[in-house]
This record gives structure tokens, sequence and C-alpha cells, in this order.
């Protein structure tokens, strides 16, 4: 062996050692290497494309192939049309038939069927050539005259439509498709036919006669002009409607007559008609299936000629090419399923081996750990970082228990410190009954308006009372205030009843009926009134005002307490005027809390805006 090539097996040696270690070493190669052999992503991109262009040839082959039936199709319907208008002429245009009919139409009005032998045998020789025409009739203000058959049903309703053509002067009118039917002397028929009618003028001074011809031709030849020119082996519907969407001409004779919606629907519809264009062609999705429509208008008048293809016929070759690349596709899923199994075990093994693990610890079990296979990938970084994690949460669940045990201690000893309220309330009631015992009645009185006050200031710890409660919790106040300061303020309570059992944040009125009492008559003996109002506001929820007549506020002190400043660092009235219209923000929201008007000399009203609380 030669140095070279020694050199050559031993860098290839390198690259497949290098090559073992990324697939033993990172969970990240190991997905690219997973990805690697799921190949499907160029395999479905070359078929998604191939199908792709055939699909689009294919589409636009039939498309540019219809619009060729369709012109083809549009052309020999306006010629047969075009032949009707000719025959049409002949009759109109015969001296002869228009003297007939012109002697006819004299006879008197009350015999409104007319017919003649001669007139008959006249039209057969012109409407005999030609298999496509049914009847032939003629109509007039006064009299139906038979031309070849006899219209069954003559009355006004079926009448007045044609009689409008001698509106139309000289110019053709088109009848859309009707069952019709025609009897003889023999027998009777019943025929799909649409019409042309046309007013009859002398031949002499091209005046009108005041009668029209009828034409009736079978609707079989527009079907079969359709039948002819789209027969191939794809499905093509061609059928006739005329300006309004009425169907003149379909392969299914139930359809005659009725609105192209059915066929189309809405959509279809408001495509053909939504914008004026001679010839077009748009995808349409109805019933389910996706369609190909085109249209062309005629020339001859206002009929459009419609073929309709169906996608499903259109894509057979296309969906035979989709089945075998769907077949492929499947056994390259196959093999890269049974792949992605062998390399998804080598990944989830730890992880689940992971999961068991937490599980253990879930339940209490802090003394696992995760036994690493030195493979140096992301599994073994992931189990010292669990077996870390674990050995840390033991260290603080000790922590945690210890502390607790402190905390209870604490607890126990703050408990032991506690009044219990029941046994105040006891309390306070047995000095009432000890003191009313002993005659001492004012006594009495005090303890039992402070076990009122504090019954409602402890309540069952919520933070709202009934007004009704708020409004007894400041009665409870002056009273103890009076024994108290034997002073000599007048106080008026005004309350709603529709407001007594609405609820309120407590202790709101206290402070500021003790602010009132301290420090609004301090100049004034007697004479002093506190007005206390409650009812509903007018923009919303309720109200609360506090007004007195004393001593009032400097202008400044009011702007102070507006902005929460205290004066010289002390609270006016204990709590503080501040401190309750920043609890009742705080409990009902910025919009709510009090509003300050004093006028120096004259008196204070304080206001409490408060949302409606059931």
């Amino acid at each position: 062996m030669t140095p070279t090539a020694g050199k050559t097996n031993k860098s290839k040696w390198n690259r497949y050692i290098s090559w073992m270690n990324i697939w033993t070493s990172s969970i990240r190669y190991k997905w690219m290497l997973l990805l690697f052999l799921f190949s499907l992503t160029p395999l479905l991109a070359m078929g998604f494309m191939s199908f792709s262009i055939s699909k689009s040839t294919i589409n636009k082959k039939v498309t540019e192939y219809s619009e060729q039936l369709l012109r083809q199709t549009a052309e020999n319907i306006d010629t047969r049309l075009g032949i009707y208008k000719d025959m049409m002429m002949q009759v109109v245009g015969n001296n002869d038939i228009v003297s007939m009919l012109r002697v006819l139409d004299r006879t008197d009005a009350a015999q409104y069927d007319l017919d003649s032998l001669s007139l008959t045998t006249k039209l057969s020789t012109i409407i005999a050539i030609n298999q496509d025409l049914q009847s032939i009739s003629f109509l007039s203000p006064k009299h139906y005259i038979k031309g070849i058959y006899r219209w069954n049903d003559r009355s006004n309703e079926k009448v007045s439509p044609f009689l409008r053509t001698l509106e139309d002067g000289s110019n053709f009118r088109w009848f859309p498709t009707r069952l019709g039917t025609y009897v003889d002397s023999l027998n009777s028929q019943n025929v799909h036919v649409f019409s042309l009618a046309k007013q009859i003028y002398k031949t002499s001074d091209d005046s009108p006669v005041g009668i029209i011809a009828v034409l009736d031709i079978r609707e079989d030849v527009l079907k079969e002009i359709g039948d002819k020119t789209t027969k191939s082996n794809m499905d093509i519907q061609s059928f006739v409607i005329d300006g309004s969407g009425q169907i003149i001409s379909y392969p299914d004779s139930q359809l005659l007559g009725k609105s192209v919606k059915q066929v189309l629907g809405e959509s279809g519809y408001s495509q053909i008609f939504r914008k004026p264009s001679e010839e077009l062609a748009f995808p349409l999705k109805h019933d389910g299936q996706r369609l190909i429509v085109n249209y062309k208008k005629l020339h001859t008048n206002d009929w459009i000629v419609v073929n309709v293809i169906s996608e499903s016929s259109l894509y057979k070759d296309t969906n035979r090419l989709l089945q075998i690349i769907m077949i492929i596709a499947l056994i390259c899923i196959l093999f890269s399923i049974l792949t992605a199994i062998f390399l998804a075990n080598s990944i989830s093994n730890p992880i689940l081996k992971m999961i068991r693990l937490m599980r253990q610890v879930m339940s209490g079990d802090l003394s696992v750990r995760f036994k690493a296979k030195r493979r140096n990938d992301e599994f073994d970084i992931l189990g010292e970082n669990f077996n870390y994690m674990v050995a840390r949460i033991d260290e603080l669940l000790k922590a945690v228990y210890e502390e607790q045990n402190h905390k209870r201690v604490a607890e126990l000893k703050a408990l032991q410190a506690q009044i219990n309220p029941h046994f105040l309330y006891n309390t306070l009631d047995i000095i009432k009954w000890t003191a009313l015992l002993q005659k001492a009645n004012n006594a009495a009185e005090m303890v039992s308006l402070l076990s009122r006050l504090l019954r409602i200031s402890l309540g069952k710890g919520e933070e709202t009372v009934t007004v009704e409660e708020e409004i007894e919790h400041v009665q409870c106040y002056l009273g103890i205030q009076k024994f108290r300061f034997n002073f000599h303020i007048e106080t008026f309570v005004y309350l709603e009843e529709d407001v007594r059992t609405l609820r309120t944040p407590k202790l709101i009125l206290q402070p500021i009926v003790e602010n009132a009492i301290l420090h609004a008559f301090t100049e004034r003996e007697s004479g002093g009134e506190i007005h206390i109002r409650c009812s509903l506001h007018p923009g919303g929820g309720i109200r609360f005002e506090v007004a007195d007549n004393g001593c009032g506020m400097e202008p400044s002190l009011v702007k102070s307490l507006r902005t929460h400043q205290e004066t010289s660092g002390e609270k006016l009235g204990g709590i503080g005027l501040s401190n309750v219209d920043e609890r009742i923000k705080l409990i009902c929201g910025k919009m709510y809390g009090l509003d300050i008007q004093s006028e120096l000399g004259t008196g204070t009203r304080i206001g409490i805006r408060l949302p409606y609380m059931e």
C-alpha cells in the first residue's frame, strides 16, 4: 500500500468517525438525519409541480376548445334564427296572405276564433319546407286567426304578451320557450316551442294593418344544434338563456322556462349579468361541483349561449397521475415511518426514563437520580441539571419546613395575644346590665352605643355594610360623643327609602362627622348643626352628603385636602379625609370619592359619590 493510499483510507476513516460522533453526541443531528430520511419533500414537490403543470395545460386546452365550440354553437344558432326571420318575412310580405288576413280581421269581433282553408293552404306551401316550425298564428286585438294549428289556450292572459309586438313597429320580437298545446280536427299535441313575432304591414303603402304573425319554433332545434356541436368525450353541457336569465333551451326539458339560477346558482347568474360582455369564461363552484362556464351573446337577439364543463371530466388523466404519485408517496411514507420508529426510540427512551423519575419526584421521593450513559449529548446535560434541581428542591423543602415551624410558633403566640370579639361583646353587655342595676343609665347607654358601634365596625370581616348600618354607626358615634363632651350640636339625618339596603364601604361617614365636631364648632357654643343625607345620584349610584354650619375652612386648606396634602403632618378627623377618599377609590374605583366645598364663616359641605352596590 502506498503512503498516498494510506492517507486516503485514514481520511475516510476519520470522516466516518466524525459522522458517528455527530450521530451519538447531538439530538439536533439525530433529527436532521431523520429529516433527511424523510425525503418526501422533493418527491411531493416534484409531484405537485407536475400535477399543477399538467392540470394548467389541460385547463388551458379545454378552455380554448370550449370557447371554440361555444363560438361555433352561437354561430349556428344565429344562422338558424336568421332563417326563421327570413321565413317570417316571406309570410308577412306575401300580398295574398296579407289580403286574406285583412278580410278575416274585418269579421265581427263577437267571433274571436277565425280560420280559412285558403290561408292554411297558402301557409303550408311556405311552412312545410322547414321541419323546425311547429305552427304559425295571427293575432289582432279583435281576433285569433288560425294558421297551421290552433292554439289550445287562446285566453287573453296567453295572447296579450304577443300583442305587445304592435308597439315594436317593424322590429322582430322573440318570446321564451313555453309548453304549447296545438289542436286540429284529428288530434292535439304538446310541444315546447319558442316564438318569433312581427307586425304585418300593407305592401302597398307600408302602413300597419293591426295584425301580428307569431311563428312557433320547436325548442328541440336549439337542443340539437348544441348536442351536435359539443358532441365529444368531455362532459360539456350547452344551453340557451334570454336576456333576463330565463332558460330557452336545455337538455332537461323540466328546466325550460325556469331561471338560470337553478342551474348555475346565484353566483353564476351574477357572473353572467354583472357586467355587459359579449363573451366571457369564468370558474364556478355550485352544488359541490367545480365548473368552468363560458358564455357568448347572440347577434340576432339578446339571447346567450352557455357552455358548462365539469372539472372532474377535465382532469381524468391528471387524476390518474395524481393516484400514481400518491401510491409512491405512501410507499415512501411507510419506509420513513419504519426508520422514524428506530430513530425515535433512540431519542424517546431517555425522555421516558426522565419522565418516570419526575413522577417519582412528584410522589415525594427526592432521592432519585438520573444515571447518564456518558454519551455527551443533550440528554446527559439534561440529566445532570435534573439531578441538581432535585437536590436543590430537597434543600429548599427542608429550609421551608424549618421556617414554617418558626412561623407556627409565632402565630401561636400572636393568637394567644388576640381578644375574641365575642368575648368583648359579652363583656360590654355585662357592663351595660351592671350599670343599669346600679342606676347608672348614662354609662349603660354609652356601653350599649359602643357595643353597637364595634359590631358594625368589626362586622363579619367584610369591606362593605348597608347604608342603614353605616348611618346607625355614625349615630352611635354621635351618641358617645354627646356623653363624652356634653356638646350641643343638632344632627339631622335624611335617608331615602330606596337606598337603605344598598351597600357602601364602611366607616366613611364617622371620620367626616368627627372632623366637623372637632374643627367646625370650636368658636361656637350653641346653634351648631350637622346634616347627613343619602340619596340616589342623578348620574348613577348613590350620594352621601355631610354639611355643617361651622366656621368653614381656608381656601388653601380646602385645596390641600382635595389634593390629599395634609397640613403640618396631621390627619384631620382621626382616620383622615384623605384616607377615606383613598379607601373609596380603592374599593369602588377612581371615579368615586370625596367632593369638598367650604366657605370661611359659612360652613363646609362634603359629598361622597359611590357606585350602585346591592
